[in-house]
């Protein structure tokens, strides 16, 4: 490999003295102020020039701008946001938020904003390399203290990689410096079916010193949950799932995705911080053998996921249209039912595929958290 020895500078995001030369690159750009006069429509092109020249640090910039625009968003296209578990949290500590993925901008960028405004720093998020769709959004979001997780690595240098991914998280909450967002898997769930994928976290543990639990105890872990009433990009994602299936070769477009899960509707919005797994680790076996204990802390952050996540009338009636009954009808009422008919129409009828086949996947994105809550009764 090229590049050995890997260094943090490859993913780490923007420092604080590195700030006004990016906005100053990024005042340079037409596309930029097209993004900020659409999400600040108040501001005028010199307005923003003038503020850009008095920001000198990413968390200034978080507030003056990022909070802002990730506030706008939800107020066009979601309904009311509410948080349960904040004061599991203190302020003075670093945690490692390990969280569901529906949304690649909203879903950390929702914990951020209730962070900044509960009196608690904001995390560093990890995002794929593949998001980085232009000079633009790479600048955006090591602006908003994103840091680079390589998907598409040669299999004889992914334990390097690896390595140097898991040592800067470690250093990130063992050396207080910030706490710091992950989605449970890599890339955002598609189907509905929160999971854990035990590589990410053989990832996170292979920068420890000690045993599993200990290695894991350091990082203080929380399980996250962040449930929409309307699953960001469904139709897309039951589109994409549906040519999967058939063995259709799909083009997704990353770019297409983060615009429409700004923009589309969301409904209600809540967000849930499960018991701190610091609590918990100590119910689990000893870690004799490495693999099969991943896969119980991987089941055991899943239960605490599944626990914590809202759900909505929209749920459970795709759960009785798959089933063809009526077993959930006291959850949701006939203007709930009304209200998920006209979007998922709305929604399907931009999609390409079979009409029944993409209806199907469809209720089962919405199901699935259902079915995943009914297994721990």
């Amino acid at each position: 490999m090229n590049d050995l020895p890997l260094s943090y500078d490859h993913i780490r995001p923007y420092f604080d003295e590195e700030v006004p030369e990016v906005l100053q690159r990024l005042s340079e750009k037409p596309s930029f102020f097209m993004l900020m006069q659409y999400l600040f429509p108040e501001q005028s092109g010199e307005t923003i020039v003038e503020r850009f020249s008095n920001i000198r640090s990413v968390e200034q910039f978080q507030e003056e701008y990022i909070r802002h625009a990730i506030r706008r968003m939800l107020a066009d296209s979601a309904g009311e946001v509410t948080i349960d578990g904040i004061d599991k949290l203190h302020p003075d500590r670093q945690y490692t938020f390990l969280s569901n993925h529906r949304d690649i901008i909203l879903d950390p960028g929702i914990l951020n904003v209730i962070l900044k405004e509960q009196g608690f720093h904001t995390t560093k998020i990890a995002i794929g390399d593949n998001l980085l769709v232009s000079g633009l959004v790479t600048d955006l979001m090591k602006l908003n203290k994103s840091f680079i997780v390589h998907r598409e690595v040669a299999r004889s240098d992914l334990m390097a990689y690896s390595q140097r991914l898991s040592q800067y998280i470690r250093d990130q909450i063992v050396e207080e410096i910030d706490s710091v967002w992950i989605a449970q898997r890599s890339g955002r769930t598609k189907d509905g079916n929160d999971e854990t994928h035990t590589g990410l976290l053989k990832m996170l543990n292979i920068s420890g010193k000690g045993d599993a639990k200990e290695n894991f105890r350091r990082l203080n872990l929380i399980p996250m949950a962040v449930s929409y009433e309307y699953d960001p990009c469904d139709g897309l994602k039951a589109e994409e799932l549906c040519h999967l299936h058939a063995g259709i070769p799909y083009e997704k477009d990353d770019k297409v995705g983060m615009i429409r899960g700004i923009r589309d509707p969301k409904g209600r919005i809540h967000l849930a911080f499960g018991r701190p797994v610091n609590e918990w680790i100590d119910e689990l076996p000893e870690p004799r053998n490495l693999n099969v204990w991943l896969r119980e802390l991987a089941d055991a952050l899943d239960k605490e996921i599944h626990l914590h996540f809202r759900l909505w009338p929209s749920n459970f009636i795709a759960v009785d249209y798959l089933e063809g009954n009526e077993r959930h009808a006291a959850a949701y009422s006939e203007m709930d039912k009304q209200a998920f008919d006209a979007h998922m129409v709305g929604q399907l009828a931009k999609r390409k595929g079979d009409p029944e086949a993409l209806k199907k996947q469809f209720l089962q994105i919405y199901a699935a958290p259902v079915w995943n809550r009914e297994q721990y009764d």
